[in-house]
């Protein structure tokens, strides 16, 4: 039984586009209904929680090679190619995004008064870019990516100055 549902859910796809969906979701619901849009955000950063396990069933870390390998062709002109697999340590980074992901959004859940979509929408955001991020295997994109990672914190900054300290921070702290 276990097998079978491993079979069925253990794509990639879907646990990268899980936060990207969830994100979308409360673009369509008004700024007054906060409720629904906090429920959105924590359901589709707990589901995208529940992928993770299923890879840990079926990892194999008995082999060094990139395992759960998808890859479509992108810019076939270019040879970039979205070229997306797990390693063993990958695979530890991709269940901790999943797991602190919903513990921000539960965090700021009181916070959520006026800004509530946004924050949503960029803590999903976030938790997308980091786990493409940690399951990129194509090294355009790979190095592409982690660059791309601090524009959700950034969006929505009332103060041009308070942003730059930000992206200061962000960035002095990465390299």
């Amino acid at each position: 039984m276990l097998e079978h549902f491993c079979e069925c859910y253990s794509d990639l796809s879907g646990l990268i586009l899980c936060p990207v969906l969830g994100s979308i979701t409360p673009l369509f619901i008004p700024n007054s209904r906060i409720r629904p849009i906090r429920l959105i955000g924590l359901c589709a950063s707990l589901i995208t929680f529940l992928y993770p396990p299923v890879f840990r069933i079926q990892f194999d870390p008995s082999t060094a090679k990139s395992q759960f390998v998808e890859s479509l062709r992108w810019l076939p002109y270019e040879n970039i190619n979205f070229y997306l697999g797990i390693d063993g340590i990958s695979l530890f980074f991709v269940i901790l995004t999943t797991f602190l992901i919903p513990i921000c959004i539960s965090v700021g859940w009181s916070g959520m008064r006026s800004y509530g979509k946004e924050y949503i929408t960029a803590s999903l955001i976030r938790e997308f870019l980091m786990i493409t991020v940690f399951c990129m295997l194509d090294p355009l994109l790979f190095y592409v990516l982690p660059e791309s990672v601090p524009i959700p914190m950034l969006c929505g900054a009332e103060h041009p100055l308070f942003t730059g300290r930000r992206l200061f921070l962000c960035r002095g702290l990465v390299q």
